[in-house]
């Protein structure tokens, strides 16, 4: 699960919207692969193509605004109410989720006999923005970046443990 890099383009208020697809055109024939794009959000595998973009789009005079996210496939199960808080669907169905706002932790399976998976899992799973479960008992949960330390303590509670997979950037 590797993050990805976007760049959220602001236009000077006088650009018209067939400039703008032209100049996502140009740029990407001469500067970047594009993964995915939202509107003027778009979405870059590195930080390398990231600063590309955003060296290209300052002769057009727009700022930009970096982040860092991560996509999520199919076989997540997203949080109807409270997905978009944390992510976003683009255009072309594909699921990101900020890791400036969330983080990806996974609730493992206890070893010993008493240990409470079932009971653990539903409690998380309260906290979960979107959450995958694992053919070999283990639940990757994406929630809020300031309840990892809820996940563990749910997790200790009822003797199982978790780990963080992917933690919450603190800047881009």
């Amino acid at each position: 699960m590797q993050p990805i890099y976007s760049v959220d383009l602001q236009f000077p208020k006088n650009m018209l919207p067939n400039d703008f697809e032209r100049m996502v055109q140009e740029m990407t024939e001469a500067t970047v692969n594009l993964l995915d794009r939202d509107d003027t959000l778009l979405f870059v595998s590195s930080q390398a193509d990231a600063y590309a973009i955003e060296a290209f789009a300052s002769s057009y005079k727009a700022s930009c605004e970096h982040g860092q996210w991560v996509r999520l496939d199919e076989s997540w199960s997203l949080n109807s109410r409270t997905f978009t808080d944390y992510g976003l669907i683009t255009q072309s169905d594909n699921r990101y989720l900020d890791l400036l706002l969330a983080s990806i932790v996974c609730l493992i399976p206890g070893t010993a006999h008493e240990a409470e998976l079932a009971s653990a899992a539903e409690q998380a799973d309260e906290h979960a923005v979107a959450l995958l479960k694992q053919n070999d008992g283990r639940r990757l949960l994406a929630i809020d970046r300031h309840q990892v330390s809820l996940i563990e303590g749910i997790a200790r509670a009822y003797r199982c443990s978790s780990e963080t997979v992917l933690e919450a950037s603190e800047s881009y």
